[in-house]
């Protein structure tokens, strides 16, 4: 178990309106623009009157993160009916990155998750190696059968859930092309629009995604994701008063992601977070998949 959440800075309240004010790219978020959109990933910032490009906008996104964080997670998910189930999990995630940006031997980023609910799911297991320029390393562990399986976790569903790996799995500004919309105001909130598409090399399941992002505080408070035949699948969102200052990062503690196919959701509520703890290298350890 993790130590409680100890001291984050306080939520902000409603504000008035502020054109230019939230920037919602989700990190379980993804979206995209028409294809001939993203012919030239380089933009003409000079359209929009504005020096942030929709790559500025989203690297910052990425930067309001920590180097590396533990956290529990309740996910209650509901089918149209309204019927209900809830998992937990347990995520380990650590930024590979040097000072530069630069990956460790080719590595981004590494992940650990591990379920803590159900019963009959307890000690199951992911591993997670995001890396630079290669297909990404993905594992499983059931304890059921007693052995780790290599596996592709791009349309994995967290158990029981409306996201996916690739949604609660930090991305990272290489694997994709931007383009910056027209800014927009979510709940009194001023946020810059902007669509990412997976580049050619990029392992994702979508086809575009497009974010809206906090203006100040660079948290996706909205994300619509596309699938490969132009459908619109998935939409997230945040609570904004739920957002929470931990160590100068900025953490949406609840949010939504709905199946627009099934009319399905799952609500995602972060329960204990450690920021930037000391992971060392034994924590991504394939044999720490077996760990009880």
């Amino acid at each position: 178990m993790l130590a409680p959440i100890s001291k984050p800075g306080k939520a902000r309240g409603m504000r008035r309106p502020i054109l230019t004010r939230w920037l919602s790219a989700a990190g379980a978020a993804g979206l995209l623009c028409a294809a001939s959109a993203f012919a030239d990933a380089v933009e003409d910032a000079s359209e929009i009157g504005t020096a942030l490009t929709g790559r500025d906008i989203y690297q910052r996104v990425i930067d309001n993160r920590f180097r590396s964080f533990s956290q529990n997670s309740r996910l209650i998910s509901a089918d149209r009916a309204g019927r209900e189930q809830e998992t937990r999990i347990l995520m380990h995630w650590k930024d590979y990155r040097d000072d530069a940006g630069n990956p460790t031997r080719g590595v981004l980023s590494k992940t650990l998750v591990k379920y803590t609910h159900p019963f009959d799911l307890r000690y199951s297991g992911y591993l997670i190696q995001v890396n630079d320029a290669r297909t990404n390393d993905q594992f499983v562990y059931y304890p059921s059968k007693r052995k780790i399986l290599r596996v592709n976790l791009r349309s994995e569903a967290v158990y029981g859930t409306d996201f996916s790996f690739e949604d609660v799995v930090p991305r990272e500004i290489d694997k994709y092309g931007y383009k910056r919309l027209d800014d927009e105001v979510i709940d009194d909130f001023g946020v810059h629009v902007v669509e990412l598409k997976p580049l050619d090399t990029t392992d994702s399941d979508y086809s575009r995604i497009r974010v809206y992002v906090d203006e100040e505080r660079y948290v996706v408070l909205r994300a619509l994701y596309w699938d490969g035949a132009g459908v619109a699948v998935k939409e997230f969102s945040a609570v904004p008063s739920e957002v929470r200052e931990f160590d100068g990062v900025w953490v949406p503690m609840r949010t939504t992601m709905r199946n627009l196919l099934l009319e399905s959701h799952t609500r995602l509520i972060v329960t204990d977070l450690i920021p930037n703890p000391e992971l060392s290298q034994s924590t991504f350890d394939l044999g720490r998949l077996e760990s009880h």
